[in-house]
């Protein structure tokens, strides 16, 4: 398994500094007993989904896109990139394959992968579907990761 070295920005933490002022001025008041039970079901649900989105590298596949599609999930602070392609392989045929990244609110790159390009993935396999954790784009030599550039804290 080759592993690739990718540049990543700096993950966009979604409790400021002035979020913890907040906190503070919250658990010296009689509003703690309801807001403060609620904000750390959120915080661990949010920790859930970030631990849970790191796909290991064990597989990898080269092919090229027959199908693409990407959405933009929102979901409060977390944005969700899924993008969901159907990759024509030499080795196994058609693999479908589900790319998911989490990112907070200021994060604007694209996704540049399209029909016909020819790519390198790297991931695992779940049942049917090829979990990506890693697309390189062979015609520009691009290198998109899943890692989650969001954290809560």
């Amino acid at each position: 398994m080759v592993k690739h070295n990718v540049s990543q920005p700096k993950k966009e933490k979604l409790v400021k500094w002035y979020g913890w002022i907040i906190i503070l001025l919250l658990c010296v008041t009689p509003l703690v007993i309801i807001i403060l039970p609620k904000l750390m079901l959120n915080v661990g649900r949010i920790n859930k989904i970030l631990r849970e989105s790191q796909i290991p590298e064990t597989d990898s596949i080269n092919g090229e896109v027959l199908e693409v599609q990407w959405n933009r999930i929102v979901d409060g602070d977390i944005i969700c990139i899924e993008g969901q392609m159907l990759i024509d392989t030499k080795e196994r045929g058609q693999i479908n394959t589900v790319f998911r990244k989490y990112v907070g609110p200021k994060y604007n790159e694209t996704i540049d992968v399209s029909l016909k390009d020819p790519v390198g993935l790297t991931g695992k396999y779940e049942e049917d579907i090829f979990l990506v954790r890693s697309i390189r784009n062979l015609d520009t030599k691009q290198i998109y990761d899943t890692a989650p550039l969001v954290s809560v804290y």
